[in-house]
């Protein structure tokens, strides 16, 4: 009788973990426009996502985040690595420049862009913090508060880490994927 329970158990167990990781699936994906298109994270099956979120006006996190991954992926010397770079700012970053930002800081980047209805969407299942910042007396008008993460899916579309320490980045990269070969 106890050895039934416990294999109803961890049956219970592992369908649990099933709906939970399809969920967390779903929970990621999307489509979103880019110069090709309407995209989502399926048309890169076959290989690993880097998504991250920012803006092409920004004066500092965006551009630094985006040189020091690009660089580290130069060094990786991959090409089973995509990076798509998603704009807190579709008001003022439109394709195709978004698209150039991205492939000016690695070359197999895509821009995305989406309604702002969709984007907050999107970042609400991300975890991504946002806030648009007023600037009196600026010709930006102005800026946009935002997290700095990197989430790295597999070649499937399963989110497996977060990064977000920019100083440890190459390294963490480096280890990441010497443990995910494939």
């Amino acid at each position: 009788m106890k050895r039934t329970i416990g294999i109803c158990m961890v049956l219970l167990f592992l369908i649990v973990l099933g709906i939970w990781s399809i969920q967390k699936y779903r929970s990621y994906q999307f489509n979103a426009q880019s110069v090709e298109g309407k995209i989502s994270m399926k048309d890169f099956e076959g290989s690993y996502k880097i998504v991250y979120f920012g803006y092409m006006s920004c004066p500092d996190v965006c551009p630094s985040t985006l040189f020091i991954l690009g660089e580290a992926l130069k060094i990786l010397n991959r090409d089973d690595i995509v990076v798509l770079f998603v704009t807190l700012d579709p008001e003022r970053d439109k394709l195709p420049a978004l698209d150039d930002y991205a492939k000016y800081f690695y070359t197999n980047s895509y821009g995305l862009w989406f309604e702002p209805n969709i984007l907050e969407k999107i970042i609400s299942h991300y975890g991504v913090s946002s806030q648009k910042i007023p600037l009196q007396n600026s010709a930006l008008q102005y800026s946009i508060a935002h997290s700095s993460s990197l989430y790295i899916f597999d070649k499937q579309g399963f989110l497996l880490q977060e990064f977000n320490n920019l100083a440890t980045l190459q390294e963490d990269l480096e280890t990441f994927f010497a443990n995910h070969q494939g």
